[in-house]
């Protein structure tokens, strides 16, 4: 049975749970797919480069390169581009055109173009400025990584330079967890619901943005106030995919019927209620064949931080223990916590480091909206100007990219 009124958590004992969920076979899926198609996915197995980085000496500036012999009159005996080898040897004294990328060939320094006096196209030798330094604008081989060094770990979101250097590794498909499939079940009569009463739904395109950033899919439905239609709902969300995510009906309200309806559907409860400020009913259930189900609560902020705070972290589970980013930044202003429930606000990065944004609670979308991500304040946290804190970004999001605040009266 599930229970309503188990102890409630702290913030640090709900995670150590959530860190601790066995998603049985349903995390050993996993799949190999080409670049193209991997951004977002979660990697299953390290990319390791397959040769040297640079795999030749290479020049880093358009010049000569040239054998020194400690003069400045060089032979040019050729021009080098990027692509070529030259085949000769190079005695001192000598040397070649040569273009950025191109092999620098053996015992020669690299001395750019700026450096000559009166060069011209085609001629057989340069003046240069001064007696060339020894081994100078030059990349040499595997300085910047070696064969089998690994360069993106498993585990990894994928993002566009991780792709990049996948592909410069060698690798034209990876390794990647299967895509986690979501049932987003949506609750409440008055969600969606027309007249002056109604509420329009952003928890629904919300966690449709979210999960596509984890490169989950999606199979979204809502559920009227009615304890048949919720279990009818939710039985067709647990069948079809590995985890149920709900929002509103966890609480202790009259039409709070969520709790209730799990026991039909054979999850028992991991933990209900925590310590936390928003999202104190957040819910998370599970079945003995992995199936997950995390209940959100219905203010949309609530929603935007306990998908980032509990959510992620569940649905990580399928993903080879993935969890979403958190940094450590300075606070711009002086702050005090005299809440009981740890707590986490939506904040901005500024020049000075992160200020929580004055928000009108967890209904204030529009505020959580044009803000960066969320600040995390223990109970009892009394910080200074430049004390440290940790900052989590919403999760595909850039930094600074962000709604607009309109002006407020207060």
């Amino acid at each position: 049975m599930v229970a309503q009124h188990a102890p409630m958590l702290t913030f640090a004992e709900s995670q150590e749970r959530l860190a601790a969920l066995d998603a049985g076979t349903r995390a050993l899926r996993t799949q190999k797919i080409p670049l193209a198609d991997a951004l977002g996915r979660v990697l299953s197995a390290d990319v390791a480069i397959d040769q040297d980085q640079p795999g030749f000496d290479r020049a880093t500036m358009d010049g000569f390169a040239v054998v020194p012999d400690g003069g400045s009159t060089y032979r040019i005996v050729g021009t080098l581009l990027a692509g070529q080898m030259f085949d000769s040897e190079l005695t001192p004294g000598s040397g070649v055109r040569i273009m950025t990328g191109a092999p620098a060939p053996a015992d020669t320094t690299v001395v750019p173009i700026e450096s000559a006096e009166g060069f011209t196209e085609g001629d057989a030798k340069v003046e240069l400025s001064e007696p060339p330094p020894p081994r100078k604008h030059i990349a040499w081989r595997g300085e910047d990584a070696r064969q089998g060094d690994v360069l993106v770990a498993r585990g990894t979101r994928l993002a566009p330079a991780h792709l990049s250097v996948a592909a410069m590794a060698g690798a034209n498909a990876v390794e990647v967890f299967q895509r986690p499939r979501i049932g987003v079940v949506t609750t409440g009569d008055e969600v969606g619901g027309a007249g002056a009463a109604g509420i329009r739904d952003s928890n629904g395109p919300l966690l449709d943005g979210i999960m596509a950033a984890i490169g989950a899919s999606v199979e979204r439905r809502h559920a009227r106030d009615d304890s048949d239609a919720l279990e009818a709902a939710l039985r067709s969300a647990a069948e079809a995919t590995d985890v149920v995510v709900t929002t509103g009906g966890v609480s202790m309200g009259t039409h709070d019927l969520v709790p209730q309806t799990l026991s039909a559907l054979g999850f028992e409860t991991v933990f209900h209620r925590v310590q936390v400020q928003p999202g104190k009913p957040v819910l998370v259930a599970q079945r003995t064949d992995g199936s997950l189900f995390v209940g959100l609560p219905g203010n949309p902020v609530s929603v935007l931080a306990t998908a980032h705070l509990f959510l992620l972290p569940a649905i990580g589970s399928l993903l080879g223990g993935w969890r979403p980013t958190s940094l450590e930044l300075p606070m711009s202003e002086d702050w005090v916590h005299r809440g009981k429930r740890h707590l986490f606000l939506p904040a901005r990065i500024e020049d000075r480091g992160v200020r929580p944004m004055r928000w009108n609670g967890s209904g204030d979308l529009i505020a959580a909206a044009a803000a960066d991500g969320l600040v995390e304040f223990p109970v009892g946290a009394t910080l200074r100007a430049g004390d440290p804190v940790r900052f989590m970004p919403y999760l595909g999001h850039a930094l600074q990219e962000r709604a607009i605040l309109p002006e407020r009266s207060r």
